[in-house]
């Protein structure tokens, strides 16, 4: 199947964006797999924040080429966004997106910076750079980064595990899609995704409001 072919169908075709949702979650598998033969046994299933970069890498490799058939963004800031977009939660944590007051994110700011002076030299004004161009949202790359980002723990969450986190949380559907929605809709095949998954999550009963 071509990419033309592959995108029309997403855009018309509501099974097909559910058979390539479990299809690209066959790659986010990998999350669950530890090193050094240890099990990883826990009441609530985790993921760490490198799982979720790792998934975004994923995900890149799988909308770019549909959403940039010319090959015209910069796929290695693409890559060095995604790796260095979280760095604050070294030292913050995570904290559930929707859930973020002002301060936090003043708190992250400050965070990515105290990282920077911790990491090699020869790293700390491309990551500087990086970080910036995530952060100020006017370049193409870190808009499609963003949306990636976004849509990412969609397809986490869109399996039983997920829907337990969901309940745990009392996910709600307007915080779903508040959060994800702005940054999807520049991106047809991105926003298609989030808006068939969330659908079937809700009517899946991911959310409990």
């Amino acid at each position: 199947m071509t990419l033309e072919e592959t995108r029309k169908r997403i855009l018309e075709d509501d099974e097909f964006v559910a058979s390539e949702t479990k299809k690209l979650q066959e790659l986010f598998k990998l999350k669950k797999v530890i090193r050094y033969h240890f099990d990883r046994t826990e009441k609530h299933e985790t993921e760490s924040v490198a799982e979720h970069v790792y998934a975004m890498h994923v995900l890149v490799h799988y909308f770019l080429p549909l959403e940039d058939p010319n090959n015209s963004l910069n796929i290695h800031r693409i890559y060095g966004m995604i790796q260095y977009h979280d760095i604050d939660e070294i030292i913050t944590g995570d904290k559930i997106g929707y859930l973020k007051t002002q301060a936090d994110r003043e708190t992250e700011a400050l965070a990515a910076q105290q990282i920077i002076t911790r990491i090699p030299t020869s790293m700390q004004r491309y990551a500087t750079e990086l970080l910036n161009e995530y952060e100020e949202q006017k370049t193409i790359e870190a808009q499609f980064t963003k949306a990636i980002d976004r849509i990412e723990p969609t397809f986490h969450l869109y399996r039983k595990e997920g829907k337990d986190i969901c309940h745990f949380h009392n996910a709600n559907i307007e915080d779903h899609f508040k959060i994800k929605d702005p940054y999807t809709q520049r991106f047809p095949c991105i926003h298609r995704f989030n808006k068939v998954i969330g659908n079937a999550m809700i009517d899946e009963g991911f959310f409990t409001a």
